[in-house]
């Protein structure tokens, strides 16, 4: 009975090593899956910078640069684009016009995309308002 004792307790002791060493191996995997492979560099990246969008009066317009002026909760602000030869242009873009532009950041710089002419509306335009109420009588 001498000998029993050692073994047993040995025994007890592998069991209770095996099963450590299988915790420690499965939480370990499951770290490795949960952490996320970090790109290999900015520039390794496919995806397409966000596309952002803005409307305003045009202030200034120039062959490579387009200000325009756009409310912020009842404050003007100015706006600078850049234009290039890939910035689709449509309509008639001049000082004074609304238009919507269609831009996206690349170097803290906003370059446009598209700049669209906005239509003016056929009430501003002659000075009428659409309606006009009947006099009470």
């Amino acid at each position: 009975m001498h000998l029993e004792f050692p073994r047993f307790a040995l025994a007890c002791l592998a069991c209770v090593v095996v099963v450590t060493l299988g915790t420690a191996v499965s939480a370990a995997q499951k770290q490795i899956k949960v952490k996320p492979n970090p790109p290999a560099s900015p520039q390794a990246k496919t995806s397409q910078p966000a596309t952002h969008f803005t409307q305003g009066t045009i202030t200034s317009i120039e062959a490579n640069q387009l200000v325009i002026t756009r409310k912020i909760r009842g404050k003007a602000e100015q706006v600078s684009f850049q234009i290039n030869s890939q910035t689709q242009r449509s309509g008639n873009l001049v000082a004074g016009n609304r238009v919507s532009v269609q831009y996206r950041e690349a170097d803290h710089q906003n370059i446009a995309a598209t700049v669209r002419e906005l239509p003016q509306e056929a009430a501003a335009k002659s000075g009428k308002t659409a309606y006009k109420p009947r006099p009470k009588g």
